[in-house]
């Protein structure tokens, strides 16, 4: 199988890399920078803002995943003009690029449980659900992720095209900053820990999960269409601090909760129902936190 993974040493764009050498596929790379932590067959240095793909090498691959993207890590402070062109518009024109070289594999892009904005529902969303929010919209990234979407949803095609919503994704590799990694290396260092009030809900899934899960959808041939990705654990920021605590037999000190300020704790509850890929491919994910922690 031939994958081409458009975008280097992202989060998941790397984990995606990671599994295709674990199973032999044939990696051809896009991207700012030359990928590192892993192997791959070609790559190819480009600028998205500036340059055009080679679409007739795309055309000769059996899936293209697009993981480029801007806006998910706040303390990035990136652009709206980065944001929008890299979120909606640079995935809309290989969209249509695609059509007109007539591509015929598998083309995936990447939504966002944040698209259901600031709720208060406590349920699990459908894809349905995600699509049609309007809920308000706490930042540009939610925007970006909400146009692209409803595009995806209306445009015609030839190929096959997966928009798969995904919940929280966490793993090892992850930055530092985010929650899961701030926290252990806080314990391990005996650093102070600092949290908003931490009632605000997320699922989380395991980054490793998610290209086994792309497999999975290729091996079963997935029909066209939007698919929530659906977590192992939903738990509020409060409880996944307390289980990481609990599993270093540590206490979380007191006077942490409270003490930050973040612009998604409008966003009380963002989880995905992910019946629909589940009945369609049999993926249910089965990695919990707990199991990976030793990895960080």
């Amino acid at each position: 199988m031939k994958v081409t993974i458009l975008g280097t040493n992202g989060f998941l764009s790397r984990a995606i890399a990671v599994y295709c050498n674990r199973k032999g596929y044939s990696i051809n790379m896009y991207g700012l920078d030359e990928p590192t932590g892993h192997s791959y067959d070609t790559f190819h240095r480009i600028n998205l803002m500036t340059e055009e793909l080679d679409y007739d090498d795309l055309n000769c691959s059996d899936i293209i995943v697009y993981a480029i993207g801007a806006g998910i890590q706040s303390n990035l402070k990136e652009g709206n003009d980065l944001i929008y062109n890299l979120n909606v518009t640079a995935p809309v024109k290989i969209c249509n690029k695609l059509k007109t070289v007539g591509y015929k594999g598998c083309f995936i892009t990447f939504g966002s449980v944040f698209e259901m904005g600031e709720t208060r529902e406590e349920r699990f969303f459908t894809e349905n659900d995600v699509l049609t929010s309007v809920c308000p919209a706490p930042n540009d990234y939610t925007v970006s992720k909400r146009m692209l979407s409803r595009f995806v949803q209306s445009y015609k095609h030839d190929f096959t095209h997966w928009h798969f919503f995904i919940p929280t994704i966490y793993g090892e590799t992850e930055n530092p900053l985010r929650l899961i990694p701030y926290t252990i290396n806080a314990i391990r260092n005996g650093s102070p820990l600092h949290f908003t009030a931490g009632d605000q809900t997320r699922q989380y899934i395991y980054v490793g999960e998610v290209p086994a899960m792309i497999d999975m959808a290729y091996s079963k041939k997935l029909p066209d269409g939007l698919y929530n990705i659906q977590g192992k654990d939903t738990l509020t920021v409060r409880e996944i601090v307390t289980a990481i605590h609990h599993y270093f037999g540590k206490e979380v000190p007191e006077g942490c909760f409270g003490s930050a300020q973040r612009a998604d704790v409008g966003m009380k509850y963002l989880a995905l129902d992910g019946t629909k890929l589940r009945n369609a491919t049999g993926f249910e994910a089965t990695i919990s936190l707990t199991d990976v922690i030793n990895r960080y």
